[in-house]
Formats: structure tokens, C-alpha cells, sequence
């Protein structure tokens, strides 16, 4: 495993490409999802909502939020248009129960620098947590404040 031997800060900031090359495969249309992915981006951009840096969701983590919602729509729901899907992003994360995480995919086995509220004091903090989806799964939002949540949601 590739993973096996790194530190902390390599391990970051490869599981972000990963997962984000992971979520084509996880998703029922990959058109759908890049297209209600680049609106919502836009969106938050116009918003001043956008980056990772400033304590609001970077890219991997708008990609997660996208891939939930167009699995919860399922292959019916991405047969319709975009605008469905960017319709139900907005009513499923305001709705959300923050901070329950949200996953695309569970992985039960984790090595220990996964994300685990349940072992680690520190990620029982976080306000946001948007988990990606390949091993170790680690938040994505790690830098998102509960006032940058409320901003968002």
C-alpha cells in the first residue's frame, strides 16, 4: 500500500486527489455530477462561501456534498435535469443535522489516522464533518467553524 508509511501532512493532501478520483465511480450519472458540481462551486464562489484556507469548504469537500446528494437521488433522480439535483443539494444540507458526518461511501477497517470521533478527542470537534471517501477517510472540512457552518447551511 502506497499509504502504508506516510506522515500526516503526505497522507492529507494525497487523500484529497484519491478521493476526488474516486468519487467518478461512486456517483449513478458522472455527467449530472460534474454539472451540478460546477454550479454549486459557482454558487459559493459568487457567495464568498468557497476555500478551504478561509474556513469554508474547498473543492474536494463541494464534490463530496454533490456525489451524497446525487446518490440519495439515485439513477431516477439523475434522469431528470440539473437543476433537480441543485435543487435538492440546497434542501438536503440545509436540513442536514450538522455535525453527523456525511459519507459516500463507509469503510469499517481504518488505520489509525482515519477520522474516528469515537478515538480521537479532537474529531469530535468539528463542526462540518465531510468525509472522503477513500482509505484512511479524514475530514475534508476539518477547517470549517460553526459560524462558517451556519454561513454555509
Amino acid at each position: 500500500m502506497l499509504t502504508k508509511d506516510m506522515d500526516q501532512k503526505c497522507l492529507r493532501s494525497l487523500n484529497g486527489y484519491r478521493a476526488t478520483c474516486e468519487i467518478l465511480q461512486l456517483v449513478p450519472s458522472v455527467e449530472k455530477f460534474r454539472l451540478t458540481l460546477r454550479v454549486i462551486k459557482l454558487w459559493a464562489r459568487r457567495n464568498g462561501l468557497y476555500g478551504n484556507m478561509l474556513g469554508f469548504l474547498g473543492g474536494a469537500s463541494w464534490a463530496i456534498l454533490v456525489a451524497k446528494v446525487c446518490q440519495l437521488a439515485g439513477i431516477e433522480g439523475n434522469l431528470g435535469s440539473c437543476v433537480n439535483l441543485v435543487h435538492r443539494f440546497f434542501y438536503t444540507f440545509a436540513n442536514w443535522n450538522w455535525p453527523e458526518p456525511v459519507y459516500i461511501k463507509k469503510v469499517d477497517a481504518q488505520p489509525y489516522p482515519a477520522w474516528n470521533p469515537a478515538m480521537n478527542h479532537y474529531d469530535r470537534e468539528h463542526a462540518m464533518p465531510i468525509i472522503t471517501s477513500s482509505v484512511p477517510q479524514m475530514n475534508s472540512a476539518v477547517n470549517v467553524t460553526k459560524t462558517n457552518c451556519q454561513l454555509i447551511t
